[in-house]
């Protein structure tokens, strides 16, 4: 059997970790369904995150830029 860690440990480790690969965490609740959805649509729903935040974020900041 798997030894239990503390959650503060946990916490610790996983900030450490994404400081080492300098990513932050963002959380986000969706409709039910819609990891099922995308799963159906053959994504992994938190690369499908990821790419749509980014692409969103640099179409904002082109169109920001012109102005």
């Amino acid at each position: 059997m798997p030894k239990k860690i503390t959650a503060e440990l946990n916490r610790a480790r996983v900030k450490e970790s994404m400081e080492k690969r300098g990513t932050e965490r963002l959380n986000l609740y969706l409709p039910k369904g819609t990891v099922d959805r995308l799963k159906n649509l053959g994504y992994r729903p938190s690369t499908f995150a990821k790419t749509v935040v980014l692409a969103e974020l640099e179409k904002l900041e082109e169109l920001g830029s012109k102005n």
